[in-house]
Order: structure tokens, then sequence, then C-alpha cells
């Protein structure tokens, strides 16, 4: 059951983080130097946090409010460098 949950987070957020990047194309930043600490920013606090069990309401507020916005800033990062290496090659 814990695989299923997470493999639907994490495609969950890479769902929404593809229809970011296509429905806001102006949200993409200019700066290469902003995708990456962005990107970094992101993974960093996913390693920082911890999932509380403790409560059902503290279970899916870590899950829901801190992880599924990380891993789509995270996903939404790795678009933009994708995207960028993409406008680099002629």
């Amino acid at each position: 059951m814990n695989v299923l949950f997470t493999s639907a987070l994490f495609t969950g957020a890479a769902a929404i983080a593809v229809w970011l990047a296509m429905r806001f194309p102006r949200l993409t930043p200019e700066s290469m130097t902003v995708r990456v600490v962005g990107s970094v920013a992101a993974l960093a606090l996913l390693r920082i946090v911890r999932v509380d069990p403790g409560t059902y309401v503290s279970l899916y507020a870590t899950l829901f409010g801190v992880c599924l916005p990380a891993l789509t800033i995270v996903w939404l990062g790795g678009f933009w460098l994708l995207r960028s290496l993409r406008d680099l090659v002629p």
C-alpha cells in the first residue's frame, strides 16, 4: 500500500508540474541560476521534512501541505531545466 501511495504522490506531483509549465509559461524564471536554486532548495526541504504519523491530521498536513508542493517544485524545476537545455541547442 505504501508503494502505491508513494507512486501516486510522485506521479501526481509530476502531472501538476507539467500542467503548470504548459498552462502558465510566464512563470518560468528567466535566469538559469534561479531555476537551479529553486530545485535544490525544494530537494533540501524534502530532505529536512519528517513525516509525522502521530495523527491523521499531522500525517496528511505534512504529506499534502509540505511534500506535495515541494515535489511539484522539484518536477517543475527539472522541466524548466530540460526546456532551457532544449533552447540552448540550435
